[in-house]
């Protein structure tokens, strides 16, 4: 957690890349921490919490839910890209997944939600991402 707290974006990076490494062999461990991250005050911590679940995501996007919903709705754009982030990663291998997440957060009329949501569906099709896109003008 020390590393993610780095005020040096390259320290911050190793630490979520660490957390990657680790969530390959410990998955439910490194959830069941970075729950706890997301709610920390410090953004780069809250962003790393997703950050570190990448591979996760790709594998089982089901199983970083509990820790991308905490942090649905976070102002910290940092951790709005990182979230985002997730969610392409994830949609590479389960963009059914993806895609109902969005229909779910589009329907939140959450500015920072709809953010995320926004930039996190690029890799559904053309058709997905209008009728993401179209709740969230509806919202």
């Amino acid at each position: 957690k020390q590393l993610a707290q780095s005020d040096d974006w390259k320290v911050r990076e190793v630490a979520a890349t660490c957390l990657v490494e680790i969530s390959r062999k410990k998955a439910d461990e490194a959830i069941q921490e970075m729950m706890q991250w997301a709610d920390d005050g410090d953004p780069n911590v809250r962003r790393t919490s997703s950050e570190g679940l990448r591979d996760v995501a790709r594998r089982n996007p089901n199983k970083v839910l509990p820790v991308i919903e905490k942090l649905k709705t976070d102002d910290n754009l940092y951790v709005k890209k990182s979230v985002a982030n997730v969610l392409r990663n994830a949609s590479r291998y389960d963009p059914d997944f993806v895609f109902g997440l969005c229909q779910k957060w589009a329907s939140l009329n959450n500015l920072n939600t709809n953010w995320i949501v926004k930039d996190g569906i690029k890799k559904l099709s053309p058709e997905q991402q209008k009728e993401v896109l179209s709740l969230i003008k509806k919202a």
